[in-house]
């Protein structure tokens, strides 16, 4: 099995090759990550005649599938050319780069059922959030936190808009490739008596539960119900500021305003997060264990019910695709003791203070008390770097500081991606 860990700004991004070529991607970052990135090593698979097997959408939020949703605007793009070209067309040939062919898409899509059956109208929503986003205006935020609040805002109605247009991308009409076909096309909930055969790789889905997904459902219409009045609101309160910043007034409640609202929103999205897809990823004997965002205590309950514990309560897998980018929620004493791995991969730039140093110190800490057995190694993957980062200079600092001798004596070892290293490798 093979592992490559891409840069994908604050998302995540991982192609698994198994032993026998088949792929599966894991997300695929922000949609500006991909397009830097992500695509043109992609396009190299599609020029070398390969294809990725299986495209798999961990869950909506957008720096996770914005990557995934910019793939497949580029092939619906030059698939556009192609029939053009075939029919004596004129369609100018794409100016981006062309990725491989997607077998399948892994995805628990129901926004547009929701629609539906709810009667929500998404698209009056989605067009007033635009609104509402388009006026957070950047240069009027003075400080850095007050920046990256907006850009959580934006990712609120980004993320369901990906959502639905990915689900458009893969229709019949377009695309028309297979959604979760190893689940008749229904949602993929924890199913761990009944691995999925990729070629030589063995996957499980460990998680969501149905319950989960009945949140995340029951969250998503009662938020969605009641977001035309609150973006509305939210409409005619950022005039008001902009009106004020026109005028030269200080900026000081419009940063206010943006706290309150990220606030509203860290509440309103978390279920999301809870309703990971969760993936053991598995072959000749190695594993690897996929968890989207989703919280310690929802992982530990998952390995649990596939009776993935030992008698001591704990898993030693050989790579570990740390939660939530390294997110204090979805870290614990408790989950650092249970989920032991020989490669903890990181994914985070910085943005939304992730990796956050205490988690990662917690990491750590968990292997200074308990070190793998026979004195192997366990190594750190960071897929950015103090070297790379032109923002979060004093998060680098700290992160990378912790790696020091008492670590190194410890067996812990960091691996950060390079100035120039477009990914990094993970051979088991």
């Amino acid at each position: 099995m093979r592992i490559e860990i891409f840069p994908s700004a604050s998302g995540d991004c991982v192609l698994v090759t198994s032993a026998d070529g088949k792929r599966l991607l894991a997300d695929a970052g922000l949609p500006d990550a991909y397009e830097a990135y992500i695509a043109d090593p992609l396009s190299r698979l599609h020029a070398a005649g390969e294809v990725i097997d299986v495209a798999y959408v961990s869950h909506i939020d957008r720096d996770h599938i914005g990557g995934i949703l910019r793939l497949l605007d580029h092939e619906v793009a030059w698939r556009a050319y192609d029939h053009s070209r075939s029919a004596g067309g004129r369609l100018r040939k794409p100016k981006v780069p062309r990725p491989p062919k997607i077998g399948e898409i892994w995805h628990n899509a129901f926004l547009e059922d929701i629609e539906r059956t709810e009667k929500v109208d998404l698209g009056t929503a989605l067009t007033a959030s635009a609104g509402v986003l388009a006026g957070l205006n950047a240069a009027a935020l003075g400080d850095r936190d007050s920046r990256q609040i907006a850009s959580a805002v934006q990712m609120l109605a980004l993320s369901v808009g990906d959502a639905i247009e990915v689900n458009w991308r893969i229709g019949a009409d377009q695309l028309d490739l297979p959604l979760n076909p190893a689940f008749g096309g229904e949602l993929m909930t924890a199913r761990p008596k009944t691995p999925i055969a990729l070629g030589s790789l063995s996957i499980t889905v460990l998680g969501p539960t149905s319950e989960q997904l009945r949140k995340l459902r029951t969250d998503w219409i009662a938020w969605l119900k009641k977001s035309k009045d609150y973006v509305e609101k939210l409409r005619k309160q950022h005039q008001r500021d902009a009106d004020a910043i026109g005028s030269g007034a200080s900026a000081l409640d419009f940063a206010g305003l943006s706290r309150d609202i990220a606030l509203a929103v860290e509440k309103d999205v978390t279920p999301p997060n809870l309703a990971s897809l969760v993936l053991m990823v598995e072959e000749g004997g190695k594993r690897l264990l996929l968890t989207g965002d989703a919280g310690d205590e929802s992982l530990l309950g998952y390995l649990k019910d596939a009776k993935l514990l030992d008698a001591s309560g704990q898993i030693i897998v050989d790579v570990l695709k740390v939660p939530h980018h390294g997110a204090h929620n979805s870290f614990s004493k408790d989950f650092g003791k249970a989920v032991r791995a020989r490669h903890l991969i990181f994914c985070g730039d910085g943005e939304h203070n992730n990796p956050e140093p205490d988690v990662v110190k917690g990491y750590i800490n968990a292997i200074k008390a308990a070190p793998l057995a026979g004195g192997e190694q366990t190594v750190f993957w960071f897929n950015w770097s103090l070297v790379r980062a032109t923002d979060f200079l004093n998060l680098w600092v700290e992160v990378e500081g912790l790696f020091d001798s008492a670590a190194r004596n410890a067996g812990i070892v960091r691996r950060s991606l390079r100035r120039n290293e477009g990914s990094m490798t993970i051979d088991l």
